[in-house]
């Protein structure tokens, strides 16, 4: 049989099927046979080209296509296509505004400048060049990306979210999914609620999109609506876990801790995912129910479950005794919250010559009290977004004589990779408020208030009681005056999360309201910027015979507007079992006396065990009737306490805010733990 011989076009052609088919070497074989025969083709040294940059070969792209300047549009964009892929943005973006001048209606051209744009950060211009595209092909889902990011980079999620607001976003699930992670990862959390729920009106029937929903709206604390949008996930897959899980969750933070806590003991007992775990073992605390013994049981089962080992042994660096001790504080909250307040005047008040400060955060961070505590570390590490291996890597990297954990089992800690040792002596303190029940862990710190000598508190590591105290309070900066500034009426307070307000707290407040004619509660936490959670929370004080008009409700304020709300409040009522630290603090900082109720938990000994350092042991409570009889007490003689303020803020500095003295201690038990460990050696 004769060979058929094919033509030029016929050969290109079928490089072009190889290179459709995925069959890219050939593909690249037939167009390099071409070009040799035909070197002066410019469709065939394009499409060779094109090719190379789809192969992650940009160099050899750019080399294919000369050095001559493009007489053509689309020889043009390939040449800023390959210098995009090589770095080389400033050249990209001129390539591309070339190819534009060339065909103006070349989207392709106008795709690309902005890619180079927006890789310049040059965001107005790449705007305008995804714009472009837009206007011809509204279809386009990476050139709305493009502009979508464009106008959260210039702060715009207003915009963005018109700009996602289109069917080739919200029926398209995988370019939604891709759009949400552009405004989540701006921090546009509002915006990125807003867009889900646009997409649950076209499409009320996706469960992961009506999960995903009712989890943003809890995140942004729309309680409320959060409830109502996993109830609606549960009913489309009835046997799914996650909405009651966050229907719990939700139940609990906005106040209805019975409800919540008996639904999560209703899930079932096999879920092993540890972030929903974590999550438990941290809402088990709020719950009345609970004992240290079960407490003890659910930290060990989940240590034994969740905190697998993995990575290489530790092996500890040899160092000289004589060196300053190199002591890792690792959190993910080094910002405005009870880390800053009680870490930072400690770090001031060490003697810096016999140890060295390496602040390790976990999540970003960038406030006031961030500064102040980057100010005061010898070294500061941003180690957020690192996975286990890369961290754990890290982490040991640092040579560490003690690594101070202040995050145990709280939200975003990184404790499965802290528990593969990485350092000789690991402490466990701070924002944590429970053994770890990790055997990695050397040592807890407490006091003789918050865990006394017989206490049925259990810890895996070993105790450690500071005798001046767990808690340094750092008063704050520029703090006004703790004179009264209210008027006549006496004014309860609480600024505890709404979570910590059970029912038989509300009840207990109730009852002191009612004693006291004309008093007021003032309540203030985030989730009451929800105006259905401020109903709910009315509701409920209605229900015992107390009215909407005796409550004063607060959202979220500034620091400084929550510390000058305090110059109104005569007495803070502390909630149990989880009571206050840094709210107690505050309150008493600013001359407010506090009734609290301790239990034998932890948790609930925190603002008795400030208040038995203050030796105002006539605010700490026996019982839930006792609890009533103080706050009663204590507001007969409403003048008194209004006249001592000043008085009880200068308690507060002399018994709570001893830095020089926790310094001390602190540093005592950090030199006795290491030569326990043997001069720096492996820990246990």
């Amino acid at each position: 049989m004769a060979s058929v011989s094919l033509s030029f076009e016929q050969r290109s052609a079928a490089a072009i099927e190889l290179a459709r088919c995925g069959r890219l070497a050939e593909a690249l074989a037939a167009l390099r046979a071409l070009a040799r025969e035909a070197p002066g083709h410019a469709p065939t040294r394009r499409m060779l080209a094109s090719l190379l940059i789809r192969g992650g070969r940009p160099a050899e792209a750019l080399a294919e296509l000369g050095q001559r300047p493009d007489d053509d549009a689309a020889s043009a964009v390939v040449r800023a296509q390959a210098l995009l892929a090589l770095g080389r943005s400033e050249e990209a973006a001129d390539a591309a505004r070339g190819a534009s001048e060339l065909q103006p209606d070349n989207v392709a051209a106008h795709f690309v400048l902005g890619q180079a744009e927006l890789a310049l950060r040059h965001v107005a211009a790449a705007a305008r060049a995804f714009e472009a595209v837009l206007m011809r092909h509204p279809q386009a889902p990476l050139a709305r990306r493009g502009l979508i990011r464009c106008r959260l980079l210039g702060g715009r999620a207003d915009l963005a979210l018109t700009d996602a607001m289109h069917p080739a976003v919200l029926d398209d699930a995988a370019e939604f999914a891709a759009v949400l992670d552009e405004f989540a990862g701006a921090g546009a959390l509002a915006e990125r609620t807003s867009l889900l729920a646009a997409r649950a009106e076209r499409h009320p029937d996706d469960y992961a999109n009506a999960l995903a929903l009712a989890a943003s709206l809890h995140q942004i604390g729309r309680i409320s609506a959060a409830l109502e949008w996993a109830e609606r996930a549960h009913a489309l897959r009835p046997d799914e876990v996650q909405p009651l899980e966050i229907r719990a969750t939700a139940l609990i933070d906005r106040g209805d801790a019975e409800a919540g806590l008996a639904q999560y003991r209703e899930l079932p007992s096999h879920r092993s995912e540890a972030e929903t775990a974590a999550r438990r073992l941290v809402l088990m605390h709020y719950d009345p129910a609970q004992t240290n013994a079960s407490l003890f049981e659910a930290l060990q089962d989940f240590a034994a479950r969740h905190l697998p080992r993995f990575g290489p042994p530790f092996v500890a660096a040899r160092r000289s005794a004589w060196n300053a001790l190199r002591i890792g504080w690792i959190s993910p909250r080094f910002n405005e919250g009870p880390v800053a307040s009680f870490l930072t005047g400690l770090l001031a008040a060490f003697d810096r010559m016999q140890h060295r400060h390496l602040l390790i955060a976990l999540q970003p961070a960038e406030d006031a009290a961030t500064r102040r505590l980057r100010a005061l570390a010898d070294e500061w590490f941003d180690l957020s977004g690192l996975d286990d291996a890369s961290l754990l890597q890290r982490l040991r990297a640092l040579e560490l004589d003690v690594a101070i954990d202040l995050a145990g089992h709280s939200t975003a800690n990184r404790l499965r990779v802290i528990s593969q040792r990485v350092a000789p002596v690991q402490i466990s303190w701070l924002d944590w408020f429970d053994t770890t029940a990790v055997p990695e862990m050397d040592a807890w710190i407490s006091d003789e208030w918050l865990t006394p000598e017989g206490s049925t508190q259990r810890y895996t590591e070993r105790l450690i009681r500071l005798p001046s105290g767990r808690f340094c309070y750092t008063p704050p900066v520029d703090a006004p005056p703790a004179t009264h500034a209210g008027g006549d009426a006496i004014v309860f307070a609480s600024f505890n999360r709404l979570a910590k307000l059970n029912d038989a707290v509300v009840s207990t407040w109730a009852a002191i309201l009612r004693r006291v004619p004309g008093a007021v509660l003032q309540l203030g936490t985030r989730l009451l910027g929800d105006a259905a959670t401020r109903a709910h929370l009315a509701e409920r004080f209605g229900r015992r015979g107390i009215g909407a008009d005796r409550l004063v409700l607060h959202a979220k304020r500034p620091y400084a507007d929550l510390l000058a709300a305090y110059r109104e409040v005569d007495i803070a009522l502390d909630p149990f079992p989880f009571s206050g630290c840094t709210t107690t603090c505050d309150a008493l900082y600013m001359g407010s006396a506090v009734i609290t109720l301790p239990g034998e938990t932890f948790v609930s000994r925190q603002s008795a065990s400030l208040l038995l350092r203050l030796g105002c042991e006539e605010w700490i409570a026996r019982d839930r009737e006792d609890y009533v009889e103080r706050a009663v007490a204590a507001a007969a003689r409403v003048g008194e306490l209004r006249a001592g303020r000043e008085a009880l803020r200068e308690a507060v500095r002399a018994r709570l805010c001893d830095a020089a003295s926790q310094a001390r201690d602190f540093a005592a038990a950090l030199r006795e733990l290491c030569g326990a460990a043997g001069s720096h050696g492996s820990g246990k």
